[in-house]
């Protein structure tokens, strides 16, 4: 068995703590203000779409001043503090009503912006890693495993702490905010410098957006926010879905759970499969199995909740593919193109588009299917809600396939041409 790059396992474990961290800004926040703390639905609604935008808006800001100041850890290690205090600040409001709302933006900011200063950070410090596209991939599934693991503890924590919601999230900001910045430090400090860290890169904004307007790069960005939008629409959807489409609103945790670990529990066959077809063919084959899992939802109806849980469990394999092999083409053809010295800016208008289809899927996943005629509750008007549920991810991944297939021949190495 081949040994592990040195660090490589403290660097795949800071994602643990970031995942954790990042997943009540992105699921509790909405739920735990309206019901807990007494704000408006649509307020709050309000504040989290003018937050993220901004916090969006600012991920290429983001990689740019990390490649220009080339202090990867050092930048880790102070997002995950402001995401700390962030959780702290935004789970321990003091009032609530209108001011709740105002107290929710100013605390949202150090969250959000920590967070992503943490994650494009680590996304770059994890490019100096891995001599061909094979261990690169290697690089991608460690840390995108440890972020699977980060998801399933932050799932579940909430519940051993309190059985209240809000108290159980306050409690888990605090504990969060005592753990997670000295084990990031700690980790950080077995992991090997980066090459010329301390030397300042140029400054040039549009530089990154200028190479993702070129091929390959605009193929493999375009088939990643595809993708991307394939994936983020059922994730918006499947409260919805589990509720009025399989009748069982009460296994909705059980099903993202199994979905996750699956997701977790694929990384490594997806590994192999990466090592023997390449990075490219490997990604390409995670979507193709996706849409048929979202094919075979299609014909599900109430009552079928083992059914489900397989298609769950199902697509979840596919998971991990998504998480971590487009990153790895994106550093291949970063190193295959020398521009190793820009590689935060590139991962800064990566994870811009990463939230970009998030905000797309919800955008346009919500008011379709209202349009189409669904009303929450009301299961007779279902049947719009599994079509756009099941069908159009599925058309959207074999599109996404088709894309990356157009950008270039998948090589021995899956390097990008």
């Amino acid at each position: 068995m081949k040994r592990l790059p040195r660090g490589l396992l403290a660097y795949a474990a800071v994602g643990l703590p970031l995942a954790a961290g990042a997943l009540p800004l992105y699921i509790h926040v909405a739920s735990v203000y309206v019901e807990s703390f007494g704000a408006a639905l649509a307020a709050v609604g309000g504040a989290l779409l003018l937050t993220r935008a901004a916090d969006a808006l600012l991920d290429p800001l983001i990689g740019m001043a990390i490649d220009r100041l080339r202090r990867p850890r050092t930048m880790i290690v102070a997002g995950v503090c402001g995401m700390a205090a962030g959780l702290v600040l935004v789970f321990h409001p003091p009032a609530q009503g209108t001011a709740t709302l105002l107290w929710l933006v100013l605390a949202l900011i150090p969250a959000y912006l920590g967070y992503s200063v943490a994650a494009v950070g680590h996304l770059a410090l994890g490019s100096t890693f891995g001599a061909t596209s094979s261990e690169r991939a290697q690089v991608a599934i460690w840390r995108e495993g440890f972020s699977l693991l980060g998801v399933l503890i932050a799932a579940t924590t909430p519940q051993v702490l309190s059985k209240d919601s809000a108290a159980a999230l306050a409690d888990s900001s605090l504990l969060f905010a005592a753990v997670a910045p000295l084990a990031v430090a700690a980790l950080l400090v077995m992991v090997p410098n980066a090459p010329n860290e301390g030397t300042r890169a140029p400054t040039d904004i549009l530089a990154a957006w200028r190479t993702f307007a070129r091929p390959p790069f605009r193929g493999l960005l375009t088939s990643f926010a595809v993708n991307g939008v394939a994936n983020a629409l059922p994730s918006v959807l499947v409260l919805f879905f589990v509720a009025d489409v399989i009748g069982a609103p009460q296994q909705s945790a059980f099903f993202l759970v199994a979905y996750f670990a699956a997701g977790a529990a694929g990384l490594p066959a997806w590994l192999v499969l990466a090592r023997r077809r390449g990075t490219q063919s490997a990604w390409r084959t995670s979507m193709l199995l996706g849409a048929a899992g979202f094919v075979g939802a299609a014909l599900l109806g109430p009552g079928d909740t083992w059914p489900f849980l397989v298609i769950c469990v199902a697509t979840g394999l596919t998971l991990g593919a998504d998480l971590a092999l487009p990153a790895a083409l994106l550093t291949d053809g970063l190193r295959e193109k020398r521009l190793d010295a820009r590689v935060a800016s590139h991962f800064g208008v990566w994870t811009f588009t990463t939230k970009m289809t998030v905000a797309a899927a919800a955008g346009l996943g919500l008011p379709l299917v209202g349009a189409l005629g669904y009303l929450p509750g009301q299961t007779e008007t279902a049947a719009s809600l599994q079509a756009v549920y099941c069908l159009v991810p599925c058309g959207l991944k074999l599109a996404a396939a088709s894309v990356l297939s157009l950008a270039g021949h998948s090589q021995t190495q899956g390097a990008l041409p």
